[in-house]
């Protein structure tokens, strides 16, 4: 619960708008979509019940004054007769079924009832099929136009560009929309943030009405032009180029970790949706949504960054303070950690509590040499109590090794050359031996500690095998004593 209200703080009154608007045009083209649903659902219901009423009161009586018996096989004729009538002297609802039907009724007016006709005494010339599919085109344009689905969408063949202003707030699919939604989201909330609310907000609507054009040119061309008569909806386009924009920024810390696995996941799921779910002329939409990723991918490169305003710098200045002071709180306390370590592991050997006391202390020096930086004075100290004789514990040769290297690495000279010693004097290893006696001998010579002993040492790790590396490195070292 904490993480999901941290999270809802990092947005601001414009994400929470611009979050409404999206889930109102949701809502839209559901009203929309399921509203001549919902009345034809509902005209179907007043059919059965009306016509149970008319059986119930004088239908079934009428069926017995001729002699029938009114059992379930006349009553469902006599039911399909009745909504059959009942559906020819209402037109449907739903839109698509009414356009069906339109067109059935003006072929029928074309062939039948005068419609070449009319059209030769128009024009001077006989129709041909070309003829009358845009004569039937128009009828049924004047129906489709009253609706909103139909009148705020571009079709291509129509080239009313009016309505690439208004396409968008039309979606051919509860897919396309949870995708936007989700996509547009993610990438509103980056580039608002990056860009700023007005050039976030303005090149999406620059990007919307530059897809609806490439669409509009695609369906020009051999393989598109058999969609241009279907409805242009949605912003796969536009989408296409804020993901794009999102997954490549200006400067390398503009995009965030996970950002481009996030955007070419959905970019591919919009794709796959317009191709195979949505179909005809959305086909086109996906190639057109590949041309402004692209553009988008420019745009986030090439467009600049906008200027903090001087109550974020303080802001992330205040941050960046926290961050360090809660870093050095951790420091302090593993400090304080590992020195109340050093004292407890003594003291279990003291109370002939050598197992404790070796786990306590293996663990302390291994903190203590970890530290940035190393308190030489504390290392060299604990390093001394350690490998005193009178501590006796059963801490492994390489053990000794390792804290004499990551002591050396870390300058603590002294402290180095104690654990190593002590790690020479019980290992067995020849080539752990020979190592050893070279970073003990390197130590002494360049630090001036002991010079002569320590060139005795790489005397002996020349002696153990001169014809590598570190006898090549352990002969230099002797030439600089």
């Amino acid at each position: 619960m904490n993480a999901v209200i941290k999270f809802l703080k990092n947005f601001k009154i414009h994400h929470y708008i611009v979050f409404a608007v999206v889930a109102a045009i949701g809502i839209f083209n559901a009203v929309t979509a399921l509203k001549p649903i919902i009345k034809q659902s509902h005209r179907e219901d007043n059919i059965v019940k009306t016509f149970n009423q008319w059986w119930d009161d004088e239908g079934a009586e009428q069926i017995r004054s001729v002699g029938l018996i009114p059992d379930d096989a006349i009553r469902k004729e006599k039911f399909d007769e009745y909504r059959s009538r009942y559906l020819d002297q209402n037109h449907t609802y739903i839109i698509e079924d009414r356009i069906v039907e339109m067109r059935q009724e003006f072929r029928e007016w074309w062939e039948v009832h005068g419609g070449k006709e009319q059209y030769a005494a128009d024009h001077k010339v006989y129709p041909n099929e070309k003829d009358f599919e845009r004569e039937c085109y128009k009828w049924i344009k004047q129906y489709t136009d009253k609706h909103l689905r139909y009148g705020l969408a571009f079709t291509p063949k129509d080239a009313e560009f009016g309505r690439i202003f208004t396409n968008w707030l039309l979606f051919p699919g509860v897919l396309s929309f949870l995708l936007f939604a989700g996509l547009f989201g993610f990438a509103y909330t980056q580039l608002s943030r990056r860009w700023g609310v007005p050039v976030a907000l303005g090149t999406f609507v620059a990007s919307i009405i530059l897809g609806g054009i490439l669409v509009y040119v695609l369906s020009l061309t051999s393989f598109f032009d058999h969609y241009a008569t279907e409805r242009l909806m949605g912003m796969s386009a536009a989408l296409a180029f804020m993901l794009g924009a999102t997954a490549f920024g200006a400067n390398q810390d503009d995009v965030i970790p996970y950002a481009r696995l996030i955007v070419f996941l959905g970019l591919i799921a919009d794709i796959l949706v317009n191709v195979f779910a949505n179909g005809g002329l959305y086909v086109a939409v996906a190639v057109t949504s590949l041309v402004t990723f692209g553009l988008g991918i420019l745009g986030g490169k090439k467009i600049p960054n906008r200027k903090k305003s001087k109550r974020e710098l303080m802001a992330e200045a205040a941050i960046e303070r926290k961050r360090i002071n809660a870093a050095e709180q951790t420091f302090a306390a593993k400090k304080k950690k590992t020195r109340s370590q050093i004292e407890d592991g003594f003291k279990a050997f003291d109370e002939g509590d050598y197992t404790l006391a070796e786990q306590v202390l293996t663990q302390a020096m291994t903190a203590l040499l970890q530290e940035i930086p190393v308190e030489f004075e504390t290392a060299n100290d604990f390093a001394e109590r350690l490998t005193s004789t009178k501590i006796r514990l059963e801490i492994p040769s390489e053990q000794w090794l390792e804290w004499g290297e990551a002591a050396k690495a870390k300058n603590a000279w002294k402290a180095a050359l104690l654990l190593l010693d002590k790690g020479l004097a019980k290992e067995t290893n020849e080539n752990l031996i020979r190592r050893a006696m070279y970073s003990i001998g390197e130590i002494r010579v360049l630090k001036d500690l002991e010079k002569e002993e320590g060139v005795n040492l790489l005397n002996k790790v020349i002696e153990m095998g001169d014809k590598d590396i570190l006898a090549a490195q352990a002969r230099k070292l002797i030439e600089k004593a």
